[in-house]
């Protein structure tokens, strides 16, 4: 098994690795290296040695067995655990910038030694994050994978009945010392091999000056949250609820019988048999289908109620009866940033999702003004105009594209023109709205088929559009076939800094995995290079609103919200 690891190491084959562990579970067994390591609590200062004079510290978030506090690598296999109460001297350390902290996972323990009051800065290294810039498609960036799938250390604790005491704990009434101790040795371990991972593929720099400033960033974000109007939000549920229930009664007298308007079963049997609308889309088991998509198509009084009816209930369930419970007990909802999520590079949310509220419907925007300011201050929202399209423009190096962005015209008027062969002046709103949808689209590897459906038009009138904007952009084509080429001959796309994103599934014999690998082709290096771009501006930016009271609260894509009191407010 160690040598199959290794070889899957070589190979790249990290997923199939974390596949093969989960059918053969004692395949962890086997590891390359049994870890000896030795630990110990200390309690009084005089217990931490040189801790405190050193100027790099491997640390981790020790938190079991009614224990708080972390531990330190303090020799090649040894360890010093020390309670949050009880760091004394290292508390300072934790907080100079030049004392350099090694850890795995850094926004936890950042976050959580700043609820304790104590600041930690400094970081110089954090090797689930950098195990996320090497594989950013992996399942899992725990310590105990990264150590396996780099070092082939198996640093799982032993069983409780197998636990040896030592020092004044033992793993019934404290904290697990060898599973401590293991772990600040792996992360150490961790570092020298990440690094020079990172540095052999050309990503060292983006981890050092993109990724790893952002952790005390977003964990300063998260702290900050945004405050939430309740009386706002709980009389909008109320309206909600009322114009639901009318829209209920709407729907089951059209159909003419009494129905579970949430049940896809009986939606279906009446949308379809009692009433006999054409069925234009059918599921993977053959049923016709309800969603959407479908509901837009067809023409009838039931489906104008039924598609207000799924909207209303959306915002009541997920934004109004969502958000109510999250608000804490200092009127604001704080939400947690994923760094490591998605395989572009771009950051998500969660515990609530705040990138996802809707803004295109009026209905949607309202959702917006729960979100309020604290007294004394206001709102300013600051994104990136049309990045991605910008981007497209600079990597392709397309004349027309980026002469479009330099005049300072509108980009999709521009693009009319040029596509329909009309002056600007010319350009109708239906005309700006079809360049629109083909300069986004492109950046997802829409083809003719889907341009069509997204238009309304048919496939060959598509075609026809889509053939017309390589023309006048011809280099947006040779960079989107060059990308697509490289990718296949390397393996991976990367980013304007170097941010790479590996697609196996460029060489998959299945035909539609390999059209979505062209499509990923297309899209990671441009939506990466964007993501790459809004992180350095909010570590900029981070760093510049410091001292002025303005905070940076939320970062939803390419944009920017920041709580700034209104005397700064131009």
């Amino acid at each position: 098994r160690a040598a199959a690891l290794d070889l899957f190491t070589t190979l790249e084959f990290h997923s199939l690795w974390e596949d093969l562990l989960a059918v053969q579970p004692g395949a962890t067994a086997a590891a390359s290296e049994s870890l000896e390591v030795d630990a110990r609590v200390s309690t009084r200062p005089d217990g931490l040695g040189d801790l405190a004079t050193r100027s790099r510290l491997v640390v981790d978030l020790v938190d079991e067995a009614g224990f708080e506090g972390l531990a330190f690598l303090d020799g090649d296999n040894d360890a010093v655990l020390v309670p949050l109460d009880s760091l004394g001297p290292l508390e300072k350390s934790l907080g100079d910038a030049g004392v350099e902290k090694i850890v795995h996972g850094g926004k936890r323990l950042v976050g959580r030694l700043a609820a304790a009051g104590i600041e930690v800065v400094g970081l110089g290294f954090d090797s689930a994050l950098a195990s996320y810039v090497l594989d950013p498609a992996a399942r899992s960036y725990d310590l105990s994978v990264a150590a396996l799938k780099y070092l082939g250390l198996e640093i799982e604790s032993p069983d409780a009945d197998d636990h040896v005491a030592q020092g004044a704990f033992d793993f019934r009434d404290g904290p697990d010392l060898e599973g401590a101790a293991r772990r600040v040795v792996a992360i150490d371990r961790l570092e020298e091999r990440l690094r020079g991972e990172l540095e052999e593929r050309g990503e060292l720099d983006l981890f050092l000056a993109f990724e790893l400033p952002l952790i005390v960033v977003l964990s300063r974000m998260e702290r900050r949250g945004i405050a939430v109007d309740r009386e706002y939000l709980e009389g909008m549920g109320r309206d909600l609820r009322v114009r639901i229930g009318e829209l209920e009664r709407e729907i089951i007298e059209i159909a003419g019988e009494p129905f579970n308007v949430n049940s896809t079963d009986q939606l279906r049997s009446v949308l379809f048999e009692k009433l006999g609308l054409p069925v234009l889309k059918k599921t993977s088991t053959g049923k016709p289908s309800t969603d959407a998509s479908v509901l837009g198509k067809l023409d009838h009084p039931i489906v104008t109620a039924l598609s207000e009816y799924r909207e209303l209930e959306k915002l009541r369930s997920t934004y109004v009866d969502g958000y109510l419970p999250l608000i804490r007990s200092d009127g604001r909802i704080h939400t947690t940033f994923n760094q490591m999520a998605a395989s572009t590079g771009r950051l998500s949310s969660e515990d609530p999702n705040l990138q996802n509220i809707p803004v295109r419907s009026e209905l949607g925007r309202t959702i917006r003004k729960a979100f309020i300011a604290r007294e004394g201050c206001a709102f300013v929202v600051a994104d990136y105009s049309q990045i991605e399209l910008r981007v497209l423009a600079h990597m392709s190096g397309d004349r027309g594209l980026v002469e479009a962005f330099r005049s300072k015209r509108d980009v999709h008027t521009t693009t009319a023109a040029r596509v329909f062969g009309v002056e600007e002046a010319d350009v109708t709103s239906e005309m700006r709205r079809r360049a629109k949808t083909i300069n986004f689209g492109l950046l997802y590897g829409m083809e003719a088929f889907g341009l069509a459906q997204r238009l309304g038009i048919d496939r060959v009138e598509a075609a026809a559009q889509v053939e017309a904007y390589f023309a006048q952009f011809p280099s947006v084509k040779k960079y989107m076939d060059d990308s697509v080429s490289e990718a296949r001959r390397t393996g991976y796309t990367a980013t304007l800094f170097g941010r790479r994103r590996y697609l196996p599934e460029l060489k998959s014999d299945n035909y539609r995995v390999r059209q979505m690998g062209e499509r990923m082709a297309l899209n990671a290096p441009v939506q990466g290079t964007a993501a790459d771009i809004i992180k350095k501006a909010m570590i900029d930016l981070e760093s510049a609103l410091e001292g002025s009271g303005a905070e940076m609260l939320l970062q939803i894509h390419d944009e920017l919200i920041i709580e700034s009191p209104t005397e700064l407010v131009a």
